[in-house]
């Protein structure tokens, strides 16, 4: 139902509850540690990618600060067991990056550290996602170094690559067809429109 806001930081507080202004119109977001730490507070317009968890009694809007945190969120709440808390408890304890990391190693023993988190739901973390690591996004910082300089984007270009993630492109990708339509004075939406025609041609070309 939602993909993302777009919007400033109304409040902010310690359990992770944000509350997003986005056109006059307040949403409440449960966040992860790490989103937390990278949300400006100074009223510059910021870009959160959402996930809307369906409850009995209860719509319970999550928030994350790209789109390869939010993969990992869903990857995490399919495993039987484990819930949206507890898999935004993981996503508080370790960046993106490393989750990716400990997955890969099977390491169970770093996950049980995590408050929430028992030998059972550990062992059945790393049993059934060591070999989806590959569905969650490689954050910029987890890139290569040729492509981690390419994905320096900020602002309006910025925004356009983490939507073209969250539509299934990789960085790299979003990154190439960016670099094709650059263009300081455009909005996110209209290099995002262009970096999709670019793609898009690439497609029907191949």
């Amino acid at each position: 139902m939602y993909d993302f806001f777009r919007g400033t930081v109304a409040s902010l507080d310690t359990a992770g509850i944000l509350a997003l202004e986005v056109g006059g119109v307040g949403y409440r977001l449960r966040i992860s540690a790490q989103t937390r730490q990278r949300l400006p507070l100074d009223g510059t317009s910021v870009l959160v990618f959402a996930r809307l968890v369906v409850r009995d009694d209860d719509l319970l809007l999550f928030g994350f600060h790209d789109a390869a945190e939010r993969a990992a969120f869903d990857l995490l709440t399919a495993v039987q067991g484990v819930g949206p808390t507890m898999a935004l408890a993981v996503l508080s304890a370790f960046p993106v990056a490393e989750l990716r990391r400990v997955l890969l190693r099977k390491d169970a023993a770093a996950l049980r550290q995590v408050k929430g988190v028992g030998a059972k739901s550990a062992e059945r973390l790393v049993l059934e996602l060591h070999d989806k690591v590959e569905r969650i996004p490689a954050p910029a910082d987890d890139l290569p170094v040729a492509e981690r300089a390419g994905a320096a984007l900020s602002g309006p270009a910025d925004e356009a690559r983490q939507a073209l993630v969250a539509l299934g492109f990789s960085n790299k990708e979003a990154v190439a067809a960016l670099a094709k339509v650059a263009d300081p004075a455009a909005s996110p939406e209209e290099l995002l429109r262009r970096a999709l025609t670019v793609l898009r041609q690439g497609w029907a070309g191949a």
